[in-house]
C-alpha cells in the first residue's frame, strides 16, 4: 500500500509535516461516515415506509400511528413466542418503526418522501462513505488539487487502512479460515500464481525490460503495490519500471474498483461469491477492500480472507523473482548463481499487519470477544481507520500517474489481469457461495 515511490517520515519528527493532512482526512472521513449513516438510515425508512405503503395498496385503510406501533409490537412479540416455543430457527428482531413525523408525511401523501427515494438510490448505486471518499477525493485531487501543506499527511493516511483489516480478525474463526481459506488456497495458486508466471513468461518473449516485467508480474499477479515494491529490488528495477507498473495497476484496480460492484449485481453474485471474486482478481489490497466493502460486509470478510491467502504468497513471489530473473540467467549462461539469503528476503518482505490479523483470529477463537465487542470494533473502529485511509487514498489518484501506463508491459499486464478476472468469476461462480461464506 506504499504508493509510488513517494517517500514519508513516520517519526515524531515528521509529525509537524505530516499532521495538517492528517487532521483533513479525519475530517473528510469524518463528513464520509455521516453520509453513509444518514443514507442508511433513510433507506430503513424508505423500507418501512414500503411496508405501509404496501397494505394501503391492498386497500386497506392506514391505521393512526399508535395502531401502527401496537400492530408491529404485537406481531414481534408473536414471532418471539413461536421462538422460545423452538417453532422458529432465528431469533426475531425488534420491529423498525417510522418515526410519528415520517409515518403521518407517508400515509398523507401515500408516497415515498424525496429524502427517502434517493437514499435507497444511492445505496442500491452502492454510494457508501467508501465510494464517496474515492470519487470525491479523486475529483478534489484532479481539479482544485492538493495545498502542499496537506500532501505529506494524505500519503500518510493510506497505510491506517492495515489496523482495520488486523480489527476484522475479530469476526473470524479459525474453522471459517481454514474452511474458505483451502478454497482460497486453490484460487490463489491457479490464478494469482499463474498469472505472475504467465506475464514473467510472456515479458521475456515480448523482450520487456527485467526489472519493469517482474514489477508488473508481481503487482497483477499478487496484490499490486505491496508485491511491486517487495519484487522491484529483486529484479533491480528502475524508477522509471517502477513507476511505469504502478500506474498500470492502479488504472486496472481503478476500473475494477468503480465497476465490479455493478458487474457482480448485473450477475446475480452474493456478497460471499463477490468477496471471492474481487479477494482473487483486484490487484491492490486498499482497492480491493473498498470495492468488497462498497458491495456489503460479507462480501468483505469474505475477500479479506482470500487476500490473506494471497498476500501470503509475496515471500513466494518474491523466491520466483529470484529464481526466474537472477538464478535462472545465471544458471543459462553456466555461471555460478548468486548467493542470496532467502530466508531474511523473506522475512524483509512478509506484511506484518496479516500476523496482527491472526493474533486477532485466535483470541477470537479462545471466546476473547462479545458480540459486544465485535459491534464497537466493526461499527466503530474498523469504520473510522477504513475512513480516514480511503480519504488518503481517494486524494492519492492522480489521473496524470494513471496516464504513465502504457506500451507493451501495460498491454501484457492487463490482458493478463482480465484474462484472471474473467476466469475467475467463472471459477467462484461455479464454486458457489456455500464454500465462501464467513458465519
Amino acid at each position: 500500500m506504499a504508493g509510488g515511490g513517494i517517500s514519508v517520515d513516520y517519526s515524531l519528527k515528521g509529525l509537524p509535516r505530516m499532521l495538517p493532512g492528517l487532521i483533513f482526512c479525519i475530517a473528510f472521513g469524518w463528513l464520509a461516515l455521516q453520509w453513509d449513516a444518514t443514507m442508511h438510515s433513510y433507506e430503513r425508512d424508505y423500507k418501512e415506509a414500503a411496508s405501509v405503503l404496501k397494505g394501503a395498496r391492498e386497500g386497506q385503510a392506514f391505521p393512526g400511528y399508535a395502531e401502527y406501533k401496537k400492530a408491529r409490537e404485537d406481531k414481534y412479540q408473536a414471532s418471539l413466542a413461536r421462538y422460545d416455543q423452538g417453532l422458529e430457527k432465528e431469533k426475531p428482531r425488534k420491529p423498525y418503526l417510522l418515526k410519528q413525523r415520517d409515518y403521518e408525511q407517508v400515509t398523507a401523501a401515500s408516497a415515498q418522501p424525496l429524502r427517502f427515494r434517493f437514499s435507497a438510490l444511492m445505496i442500491q448505486f452502492q454510494m457508501t462513505y467508501v465510494a464517496v471518499l474515492l470519487l470525491v477525493g479523486m475529483l478534489i485531487r484532479n481539479t482544485v488539487g492538493i495545498p502542499r501543506i496537506l500532501e505529506a499527511g494524505t500519503m500518510a493516511a493510506r497505510p491506517i487502512i492495515k489496523p482495520g483489516i488486523v480489527i476484522l480478525g475479530a469476526y473470524y474463526l479459525w474453522s471459517d479460515v481454514l474452511r474458505v481459506g483451502v478454497i482460497g488456497l486453490l484460487l490463489v495458486v491457479a490464478f494469482v500464481m499463474g498469472t505472475c508466471i504467465l506475464i514473467s513468461i510472456w515479458g521475456k518473449r515480448g523482450k520487456v525490460d527485467d526489472g519493469l516485467a517482474g514489477v508488473m508480474a508481481a503487482g497483477a499477479g499478487v496484490c499490486g503495490v505491496s508485491a511491486a515494491v517487495a519484487v522491484a529490488p529483486v529484479v533491480n528495477a528502475k524508477p522509471r519500471d517502477f513507476f511505469y507498473a504502478i500506474g498500470t495497476i492502479l488504472l486496472f484496480g481503478t476500473l475494477c474498483l468503480f465497476t465490479f460492484p455493478y458487474i457482480g449485481q448485473a450477475l446475480g453474485m452474493s456478497q460471499p461469491v463477490f468477496g471471492a471474486w474481487v479477494g482473487t482478481a483486484i490487484l491492490n489490497t486498499a482497492q480491493l477492500v473498498a470495492a468488497a466493502t462498497w458491495y456489503g460486509h460479507d462480501a468483505l470478510l469474505t475477500a479479506n480472507i482470500i487476500n490473506i491467502v494471497r498476500v501470503g504468497f509475496i515471500p513466494l513471489i518474491v523466491l520466483w523473482a529470484i529464481y526466474f530473473y537472477v538464478i535462472k540467467p545465471a544458471t543459462s549462461e553456466e555461471c555460478n548463481p548468486q548467493k542470496l539469503n532467502v530466508l531474511q528476503v523473506v522475512k524483509e518482505k512478509f506484511p506484518l499487519f496479516i500476523l496482527g490479523f491472526f493474533v486477532m483470529v485466535s483470541l477470537n477463537e479462545l471466546g476473547f470477544f462479545t458480540q459486544a465487542h465485535r459491534d464497537i470494533l466493526g461499527k466503530d473502529l474498523l469504520k473510522i481507520f477504513f475512513a480516514v485511509g480511503f480519504a488518503g487514498v481517494g486524494l492519492n489518484i492522480s489521473f496524470g500517474d494513471l496516464r504513465k501506463a502504457g506500451g507493451k508491459a501495460f498491454a501484457i499486464g492487463f490482458i493478463a489481469a482480465t484474462l484472471k478476472a474473467v476466469l475467475a468469476a467463472a471459477a467462484v461462480m461455479l464454486i458457489g457461495a456455500d464454500a465462501f461464506t464467513v458465519k
